[in-house]
This record gives structure tokens, sequence and C-alpha cells, in this order.
């Protein structure tokens, strides 16, 4: 039986199964769903909790003698079996099969790790175990369902926010829900009954490196090269991932084709209210768009996507100068950046 995070309150208003799969790469939901599950045991009575971390050359009979081990402390058991690369093998499968059949069995085994692949959830043994068991995959929120997850954490939290401030909050936070979970209580502590704005969440917000990477967006598009270099070298310096980088530039890229597209139909405030452009920044993507049409951006567009390509096969030795070639594509005049700054970063490594 497959549940969904934001299920399991009501799911675990039943007993428990004997075996429950928590599988994904979203850390924040799987703390709290190992959080859940566990008070749900002690709920249940089950007082003692045995932990195991399965390798590749785990032995699965060591489950079983557990199970069948009397214990001092309580008739149930919690048995916790982490298995980082969510794949239990030929063995594991087997024993898990074996698990979901036995009639006496009332312990429960949790078992949790990265994402199971769809080669694993297409796979036999899965299917002859996904009717007896409870399978809760956790993976990260696509950026269109934020809004809500994070409405929803404001709301836990006593938290009112603008939209505006809402959106920021999504754009600061995508890919990283435990941080972005922390602010929301931060803003509850620090703006008690207040509806909260953009700029309060700027003087207070916690991560300046990635609002750093948003005044690079700002001095993209109004084409101040000097301040691109030196936001550059200040973000190298601070060993941010380039790929938080990247997904900015990418951002923009697509947000300057779309609005290249509009501007052409006469349809660029329009647009700009569905991709929720602030006000003040339209003047921005405006004079952008002086510079650069929409086959610019496209080569855009094209060079990030091979710098990731690179940067995820083979790595680069300085990614940072890649970004600045990058950069200077929105200048729409490569000859307007000076690379010789930007090599003085490479020096910093």
């Amino acid at each position: 039986m497959r549940i969904y995070f934001n299920q399991l309150d009501k799911q675990l208003k039943q007993p428990l199964p004997t075996l429950v799969l928590l599988f994904g790469d979203e850390p924040y939901q799987q703390q709290a769903a190992l959080d859940k599950l566990r008070a749900a045991c002690t709920g249940e009575q089950i007082e003692e909790r045995i932990v195991f971390q399965a390798d590749d050359k785990f032995n699965w009979q060591q489950i079983m003698d557990e199970a069948q081990a009397l214990s001092l402390f309580a008739s149930r058991k919690l048995i916790e079996v982490e298995l980082p690369n969510a794949k239990p093998g030929r063995n594991g499968s087997t024993f898990l099969q074996d698990w979901v059949k036995l009639t006496d069995n009332e312990h429960v085994l949790l078992m949790w790790g990265g994402k199971l692949g769809a080669d694993q959830t297409k796979s036999k043994w899965f299917k002859a175990i996904s009717d007896h068991c409870w399978f809760i995959p956790v993976y990260d929120i696509e950026r269109q369902n934020l809004p809500g997850w994070f409405n929803q954490q404001c709301q836990q939290n006593k938290v009112q926010l603008t939209p505006d401030a809402l959106h920021l909050i999504c754009d600061l936070f995508e890919g990283n829900l435990l941080s972005g979970a922390q602010e929301i209580n931060r803003l509850s502590l620090i703006y008690p009954d207040q509806l909260i704005d953009v700029e309060q969440i700027k003087a207070v917000a916690s991560d300046q490196s990635r609002f750093t990477v948003f005044q690079l967006a700002d001095d993209l598009l109004a084409n101040q090269c000097d301040k691109v270099v030196q936001i550059l070298t200040r973000l190298q310096g601070e060993d941010l991932e380039p790929v938080i980088v990247t997904w900015l530039l990418q951002r923009e890229a697509e947000t300057l084709a779309q609005l290249a597209v509009a501007q052409a139909s006469g349809q660029f405030d329009a647009v700009c209210k569905k991709l929720r452009v602030w006000d003040n920044r339209k003047a921005l993507y405006r004079q952008a768009l002086n510079r650069l049409n929409l086959a610019r951006v496209e080569q855009i567009l094209q060079a990030i996507g091979q710098f990731e390509v690179a940067y995820k096969s083979d790595g680069l030795v300085n990614p940072y100068i890649q970004l600045a070639h990058i950069c200077a594509l929105f200048s729409g005049d490569a000859k307007l950046f000076n690379f010789n700054q930007i090599m003085l970063a490479d020096e910093l490594d």
C-alpha cells in the first residue's frame, strides 16, 4: 500500500502493519515520518527498539533471530533497518517476502533509506509484498506544489505571509525543506501575529548566500558586469555549490524566453503576472530584453545545459570560470566582461 507523506497522519490512525518501507531522497520528510512512526509504535505499546544498518554483506537472518528472541522488556519490538543504497539484494528481497507471510508476527519491521528506483518498485519481490506493507515514498516536492507545502507550515506555526513573501520563501528554500521549515519557525518567533512581507524576510533570513544569488540575478538583468564578477567571486569564496547558481541562471533565462515571446505579442504584463514577476522587477526584464532576443536567450539555455552535463559527468577544475562565461552571455556582448577578474577568483582555490 503506497502512502504519501501528507497522508501519513490519517493512516497512522490504523494499526501498524508488520512491515513499513520508508524510502526517498528528501531528508526533512523522511525524518518527520520516522518520528511519527516511532511515536505510533509507542502508542501501540511497542517499547523496545532494535536498530540495524544493512550493507551488501548484511545477514538478514539477524532480523528473524531478533524477532524470535524473548524480551525482558516487551512482547512487541520495533526493528529498524537502515538500507542506505535502497537495494535489499536477492537475500533481502527473499527475506521480506518471507517476513510478510508470517502469521504469528507481532513485531514491526521499519526499513528506510535512499530513493527506491523504478527497477525496485517494478520488481517481482516488491509487487509480492506491496499489498502487505506500507510503502511511504518521500521525494522532493515539485516547484508548483511548494506554495501549498509552505502554506501548511505557516498555518502550523501561525505565520502570515504576503503572496510575494511566500513566493520568495519558495525560491529561497526550494530543494531544502528542512531549512525552510526552520525558517518558518523562526519567523513565527520574530514576527508573532504579524503579516510578514518580503523586506521583513530579507531583514532576518539566515541564508545570506542564497540572497547573494538573487542579487546576482538582478545585476545580470541590469547588465552590471562588475557587480556580477564581484558576486561570483564571493560565492566561490563561500564554497557555494555551483548547481545553485546554475538553477538561478536557468530560471532567469527561462523567464526571459517566455517574456520575449510575450513581449512580441503584446502580452508582457499578463505573462509577468502568470510568472509572478514582481512589479519592481519588470523594468529589469525589459532592460534585458532590449539587448537579448529569443535566439540569444536560447543560446544561454544551451550553454547552461552543456555546463550541467560537464559538471555532473566529468567534473570541472573551476566551475565558476564557466559560470562567469555563461553570465557574460546575459550581457549580449561577452567582451564587456573583465575575465581577468574572474581568473583572480580561480587563485582562491
